[in-house]
């Protein structure tokens, strides 16, 4: 793992005009595949009760705000 911060450190360096918009794309990314996840799971049978357990969710009055941040795909 190290090795891979390691290129990264020097990849930052070597490309300090590009390499922020190359990692705001990839932390984009990251986010619409999760809330794309988050869309389809909601749509199979019992689909809220695997959101439920699968992000461990404690505050049921605060899940309608999850499936809400999804519906922009």
């Amino acid at each position: 793992m190290s090795e891979e911060i390691d290129r990264w450190i020097n990849y930052m360096k070597e490309h300090p005009n590009s390499w922020k918009k190359m990692h705001t794309r990839f932390i984009d990314a990251q986010f619409s595949k999760a809330n794309k996840f988050i869309k389809r799971l909601a749509k199979q049978p019992d689909g809220k009760a695997k959101l439920i357990n699968a992000y461990k969710i404690k505050n049921l009055k605060g899940y309608e705000g999850l499936l809400k941040s999804s519906k922009n795909l």
